[in-house]
């Protein structure tokens, strides 16, 4: 390489640094490249190359002098190598993967690192191309753990319903229909006291009222584990008595701006999106001191996104990332089944911010 100046690095060759640099890219572990840059998204014939671009692609050096990048990458690699290209021009440097396509046709995915400089008036990009088959192998492998790992926490989520389901119904049924025997039974007693019998009345009275307690805590109890409105009706019906619910329990406005064309989602989806509404609303009644919820849920051509805004104290980012903030993990585990994204916000005395956004596919 003759001895060059670098117009736009302000870097000059001083005498034996030529020669070090040719070594340098003669014995490079890694492949490169040398073309120079015509102006346009269509790379130019190689100028130089060396030995290990050799070995990777299969050609000699005289071979590939007579080629271009669009020679060794695959079709499908020709749009990011132009987006490259053009990210040189604005900033004289840039990274890209792609795949290299060798003399027999094996393609390799490779890191390409690109740097541009202008050698005697004219611009010259050198490429260093790294194999990274070993991470795109190990990158294949995390996802197929990752989703193995999604299906297993979908499964759990689902067995964790079924029991609720069942353990609703139990105590709906069986514990319900003994506590309405006992009502009719204490009825029938109460009818029969003799004229005078003051004490015995009241005692049996408040038994009564002990009993239509009990009643209500039990129908309470069978509707949290597993709401009938949410199977009857659907998603839309079960936030909103969820919201009421929460007004009177708590006594915290919410106020529901819920989008009337929601579409039927599937009864997983649906049941994923009632539990991390359940969870925000109760992080909001035990954490928070808010005057005030907003609920959002709006539909989109190919997602949901519901939102839940409290004017609290505002969550801060330890509480967050606190891993032993169980009722957070069960929210993002939840959402994270379906592939969707849950985002968490707050800001110290104004309020906290919880964003789910799930596709609808």
């Amino acid at each position: 390489m003759k001895q060059a100046k670098y117009n736009k690095i302000n870097t000059e060759l001083k005498p034996g640094e030529e020669r070090h640099f040719q070594q340098f890219f003669e014995h490079a572990g890694d492949p490169m490249f040398v073309n120079r840059f015509s102006g346009t998204d269509k790379p130019g014939v190689f100028t130089e190359v060396n030995n290990a671009a050799c070995r990777e692609l299969l050609y000699s050096k005289e071979e590939l002098l007579k080629l271009s990048f669009f020679s060794i990458i695959s079709a499908e690699s020709y749009d990011r190598f132009r987006h490259m290209l053009s990210q040189l021009q604005k900033e004289k440097k840039a990274i890209v993967q792609l795949d290299f396509l060798r003399k027999d046709k094996r393609r390799i995915p490779v890191e390409i690192s690109a740097l541009m400089f202008g050698v005697e008036n004219q611009y010259t990009i050198i490429y260093t191309a790294r194999n990274i088959s070993g991470h795109k192998h190990t990158e294949e492998k995390l996802k197929e753990a990752t989703g193995r790992l999604r299906d297993l926490a979908g499964r759990i989520q689902q067995i964790r319903e079924e029991e609720r389901s069942k353990l609703s119904r139990e105590i709906h049924d069986e514990l319900g229909q003994v506590l309405t025997v006992l009502k009719i039974q204490l009825s029938l007693t109460r009818k029969k006291l003799l004229p005078g019998q003051h004490e015995l009345e009241e005692k049996l009275e408040y038994a009564c009222s002990l009993l239509d307690q009990t009643v209500e805590s039990v129908q309470q109890i069978s509707a949290e584990l597993r709401p009938g409105i949410l199977d009857e009706l659907g998603l839309i019906a079960a936030l909103e008595w969820q919201a009421r619910e929460f007004e009177k329990r708590v006594g915290i406005p919410c106020r529901l701006s819920l989008s009337a064309n929601a579409p039927k989602l599937p009864e997983d989806k649906n049941t994923a999106l009632f539990r991390v509404f359940q969870e925000a609303l109760t992080n909001v009644a035990r954490h928070s001191d808010a005057e005030r919820v907003s609920v959002f849920l709006k539909f989109e051509p190919d997602s949901l996104i519901l939102e839940v805004t409290d004017n609290g104290r505002g969550i801060s980012k330890t509480q967050i990332s606190d891993p032993g903030s169980l009722g957070i993990l069960g929210m993002r585990e939840r959402v994270m089944v379906f592939g969707g994204d849950m985002q968490i916000n707050g800001v110290p005395g104004e309020g906290t911010h919880i964003k789910v956004t799930m596709p609808l596919d």
